[in-house]
């Protein structure tokens, strides 16, 4: 990866990282709904001029059906779960559930596309669960229904991704990737609005400026320029390198939430990125089994 390439891989890590953060502080006070729409909207404009300025053709109606459900599964979904686990779980746990999005892939690159899973990606499959056990199970959070409940948000958060990637490749091949990002946000940005509109006049009246500022953060850079950045190293590198940005952001999403909002960086929360994060590896084809258990098992 040339320098510069690699410097876009750290500040991506960085931007998305800080996301966790942020939606921990707009979520109380504008709820994860108007949140997430707030994101899509700002995201989708962002995109859209960049695009615009790129001379992307969009093809609105042949690619609306695609935008649609790559906008359901890629954002307005999981970013509502995501949204709403930040009532109740810290940020490294919801960037370590984002993590597990690649071993969900995986699954549904079997389901949907019969593609071989073999036995290191059941294993890694399995080795994720077990790590995000260990995290709830010894990080700093007293384990509640509520607390399990925004894991599983979570989850359900990485599940969406997975299936939204495994559906991309399916039907958006011939669609350029910024047209893919822009229209799929202003989709869900569509979809989110009727659910959205019932905070407005909450939000009007107990608005802060912190958090809207959070979300104006999480449209234009979290999401707008951060998807520029991704786009890009897919283009120049290819997506198996662009997706290594996923082993960067748990650090990153636990160092911005303990500078910023006093969460704590515990043993738990290490361990459990930690086994997280190698199942991930195992799953990308990034750790792979050893030669000689190779050769043994050939035998």
């Amino acid at each position: 990866m040339s320098t510069s390439n690699l410097i876009r891989l750290l500040l991506l890590a960085l931007i998305w990282g800080t996301s966790f953060m942020l939606m921990r502080i707009a979520s109380p006070v504008f709820g994860p709904f108007l949140t997430t729409f707030g994101r899509a909207s700002l995201g989708a404009l962002a995109i859209y001029l960049f695009a615009r300025h790129r001379g992307v053709e969009f093809h609105w109606k042949k690619n609306a059906k695609t935008y649609l459900i790559i906008g359901l599964g890629n954002t307005a979904i999981p970013f509502s779960l995501f949204a709403w686990s930040a009532l109740h779980i810290p940020s490294a746990y919801m960037a370590t559930m984002n993590s597990l999005a690649p071993i969900f892939t995986a699954v549904f690159g079997f389901i949907m596309l019969g593609e071989r899973l073999s036995w290191l990606r059941i294993a890694a499959f399995i080795m994720g669960l077990f790590g995000v056990a260990v995290l709830v199970g010894i990080g700093p959070v007293a384990v509640t229904p509520l607390v399990i409940a925004g894991v599983l948000a979570g989850m359900g958060a990485a599940i969406n991704y997975g299936f939204a990637a495994t559906y991309t490749r399916m039907f958006a091949k011939e669609i350029p990737s910024l047209a893919t990002a822009a229209g799929s946000q202003f989709a869900a940005a569509l979809a989110l609005l009727p659910f959205a509109l019932p905070g407005v006049p909450h939000a009007i009246e107990h608005g802060t400026s912190s958090a809207l500022l959070s979300v104006i953060i999480l449209g234009v850079v979290c999401t707008g320029i951060a998807y520029a950045l991704f786009f890009h190293l897919i283009s120049t590198e290819g997506a198996s390198k662009a997706v290594t940005v996923t082993f960067l952001i748990p650090a990153t999403a636990s160092v911005w939430a303990w500078l910023l909002l006093n969460e704590p960086i515990t043993p738990g929360i290490i361990a459990g990125i930690f086994i997280v994060l190698m199942a991930t590896a195992m799953s990308l084809g990034i750790l792979k089994k050893p030669a000689f258990l190779s050769r043994s098992l050939s035998r």
